[in-house]
């Protein structure tokens, strides 16, 4: 709403003392933050409400106009931060939002801060993560392209009622585009890039270095070999992806947020890093594709490894979706993938074995490195002696491998008390036996069901394809 005059002029109000009043809407002198084009965002409060509150300068009213549509539009939703009211006068227009007690640059940069440090405390790595990628698929759902992903830009906020897990909100709409409802790409505004150093895609990059009369193409971007610390089953699985590898003209698509969110899972995990190093190295990293996950915090596991290197690949076409990310394993509990793997054994035991089926041919690829070898000599002897009373089993199988995990699973109950102790307890400690002396396992089983429709159309893996917002 607009203040207006008699003359119907907006209203000339005192905006150097503070509080100010402009209908609803106070706005306090406490600072809490200043972006772009001289933007300043106070505490204040909202009908009685405590909100934070964006000045923008009324120059650039039509930004902030464009702001506010996007978050009237897609506001509905946990991880998107809420928009309540914008106020304008002579010189500012001020947008409403919600208060938030952190941002994720804070908790992971500012730990010496005791109120960041609690906040620390309280998160889970999977769960942080998978709420900043259920904001982005919401956005995406609507067609909105962010642009500006990245740690400053990720809002914490208080648990709701009857929650124990901070909120994870995607904050600041100034840059966000909406695609036409039969569009896929928008044209990188004036070959500008959007968003901040070190977090943007190398497509924006290349984009913003050409003059309007010139062109790009996909060859431009840096290959995918990056042999320093890619993980072993990603090299694999990169050499089998059958991707159509003609150069196209580069595009802006919503996989620019993918790569910009690639880029914040690991700084989360890594406490604080970057997988392109270095704040002055970075762009340059980016472009040549030069990206190092190997971190000495300790905080990532295979599956987040894999991930992240598949979201911060260089070829924008074969980054996965927010949907894909959402119903990667990364974020599976230990029950979850216990039971998709012995689901999965299930699923192929009806193959034909002899001559194998093409799904068994597909799913013994690689067996050597998902097996270590020889699977049957890695198990330790107490639980080799139990599975020879039963059945012959192949060592460099995976089909068999599953085998021997699903069957004892069946009959965890059953087996003799020093079987179950070298096992350890169900989930957890069952599923730990087998992942860390087959780390790749899980991995492969999920590729070899998500890149073959048969499988990934299989009622029986709905639940572990299909993400919830849970």
């Amino acid at each position: 709403m607009v203040e207006k005059s008699e003359t119907g002029e907006p209203n000339k109000i005192n905006e150097s003392k503070y509080p100010i009043t402009i209908g609803s809407l106070v706005i306090n002198e406490d600072v809490l933050g200043y972006g772009s084009h001289g933007t300043v965002v106070f505490k204040g409060t909202f009908q009685g409400r405590k909100v934070a509150v964006k000045r923008l300068l009324i120059d650039f009213y039509d930004i902030a106009t464009k702001e506010v549509q996007l978050l009237q539009e897609s506001d509905d939703h946990p991880n998107v931060i809420r928009y309540f009211a914008r106020e304008t006068t002579d010189k500012f227009m001020y947008i409403a939002i919600e208060l938030c007690i952190a941002s994720l640059q804070d908790i992971i940069e500012k730990q010496h801060v005791s109120l960041f440090s609690e906040i620390r405390s309280q998160i889970k790595p999977e769960k942080l993560l998978y709420q900043i990628i259920s904001g982005i698929q919401h956005l995406h759902s609507l067609k909105i392209v962010h642009r500006d992903i990245k740690p400053q830009n990720i809002l914490i906020a208080a648990p709701k009622k009857n929650q124990n897990h901070p909120r994870v909100l995607i904050s600041d709409f100034g840059l966000c585009k909406k695609l036409e409802d039969n569009q896929s790409s928008f044209n990188n505004t004036i070959h500008i890039a959007a968003g901040t150093v070190g977090w943007r895609a190398p497509e924006c990059l290349l984009l913003a270095h050409l003059n309007p009369s010139q062109t790009c193409d996909t060859s431009s971007l840096g290959s995918n070999n990056n042999t320093d610390s890619s993980s072993s089953y990603f090299k694999i699985y990169q050499s089998q992806m059958n991707s159509d590898d003609h150069p196209e003209p580069l595009r802006i698509t919503k996989a620019i947020d993918i790569f910009s969110a690639g880029c914040v899972f690991y700084y989360v995990l890594s406490n604080g890093q970057h997988p392109f190093g270095e704040h002055f190295y970075r762009e340059a990293n980016i472009i040549n594709n030069k990206y190092n996950l190997d971190s000495a915090f300790g905080g990532i596991n295979i599956e987040a490894k894999d991930l992240i290197e598949h979201m911060i690949q260089a070829d924008y076409r074969k980054r996965p979706s927010a949907k894909g990310i959402m119903s990667h394993p990364y974020f599976w509990s230990p029950t979850k993938r216990l039971n998709f793997l012995q689901e999965a054994s299930d699923r192929f035991e009806i193959e034909q074995r002899d001559p194998p089926s093409p799904l068994l041919v597909l799913l013994e690829t690689n067996a050597s490195l998902v097996v270590s070898g020889d699977w049957y000599k890695v198990i330790d002897k107490a639980l080799r002696d139990n599975l020879g009373k039963y059945r012959k089993y192949n060592g460099g199988s995976v089909r068999d491998l599953l085998r021997s995990l699903r069957n004892k699973k069946h009959h965890y109950q059953d087996l003799p008390d020093y079987v179950k102790e070298a096992l350890g307890p169900i989930p957890d400690g069952f599923l730990n036996y087998f992942t860390s002396r087959f780390p790749y396992l899980l991995l492969h089983i999920y590729y070899v069901i998500v890149n073959t429709k048969v499988l990934r159309n299989d009622s029986i893996f709905a639940s572990y394809l299909n993400p919830t917002t849970e």
